[in-house]
């Protein structure tokens, strides 16, 4: 026996108005001429066979009866047609409920979660615009001091030690030249202050700070914000917008965590 309600992804306590809202929503996005995917039609189907039951107070009553196991009233019984041979006797209804697949429960699950999903991917959506904005507001400028001369080497970079105790990573190119200048200045990004530029003031040498998420993770905000608009913005199948807004979190937490790299 099929379950209706979970077909229109709705509880036993249902109102006629959820009944009409819930079935208008699901034929919309599964009728064959919006949603061309090839499971579309049959589960276009379903929902229309669901709601000829659950929409006819009659039927309703009568399934309702049916699904939790117990006699169906004759005051509300469907009318029955007479076989024309006395002898036939129709085969009692099944009243054994299926039992949902584990993947009809979790796309149950998603469908009853979507609008949170849809949610993340909005949020990750506006801070993937932030991140880009902060990166293209011109920058902020501060003076610092190279403590020491000698830059310690690291593999293939060089660490210079500031005043304020900060160290940062640059080229081999880049520490013989800012290991000379008294005084350098860092330009930083004006709402995160990511460090992006070292200038020495005197030679106006420059060097961009690679090891940030403006540097060589520059990829990560624009990769955030595609996601985040898939996730927004495209609207078939529940399972793809829910996995879509899971791959957006994760990245989010990422982005919160490169954004603290070489942040100085």
């Amino acid at each position: 026996m099929k379950n209706y309600y979970f077909i229109l992804s709705l509880n036993i306590y249902a109102s006629e108005a959820d009944i009409k809202q819930s079935y208008r929503k699901l034929a919309l996005q599964f009728h064959p001429d919006k949603n061309p995917s090839p499971e579309a039609e049959a589960i276009f189907k379903e929902v229309n066979e669901a709601y000829e039951v659950l929409g006819d107070p009659l039927r309703k009553v009568i399934y309702d009866q049916m699904l939790r196991g117990a006699a169906v009233d004759e005051q509300v019984q469907e009318p029955v047609s007479t076989h024309r041979d006395p002898r036939y006797r129709p085969r009692p209804r099944t009243t054994t409920q299926r039992k949902p697949t584990h993947r009809e429960e979790i796309l149950a699950m998603m469908a009853a979660n979507l609008r949170y999903a849809l949610m993340i991917s909005r949020l990750t959506l506006l801070f993937s615009v932030v991140l880009i904005t902060d990166y293209t507001l011109p920058p902020v400028k501060t003076i610092t001091e190279v403590l020491v001369e000698n830059p310690t080497n690291r593999g293939s970079t060089f660490k210079l030690e500031l005043r304020d105790g900060k160290t940062v990573s640059v080229s081999r190119e880049a520490a013989r030249n800012l290991r000379k200048a008294n005084k350098v200045a860092i330009y930083r990004s004006a709402w995160f202050s990511v460090p992006l530029i070292l200038e020495d003031e005197n030679a106006h040498y420059r060097t961009n700070i690679e090891l940030s998420i403006y540097g060589n993770f520059i990829f990560w905000p624009i990769l955030l914000m595609l996601t985040s608009l898939v996730g927004t913005f495209y609207w078939k199948g529940i399972e793809f917008r829910f996995n879509v807004a899971v791959v957006n979190f994760i990245l989010l937490l990422l982005t919160l965590v490169f954004l603290q790299i070489h942040k100085f």
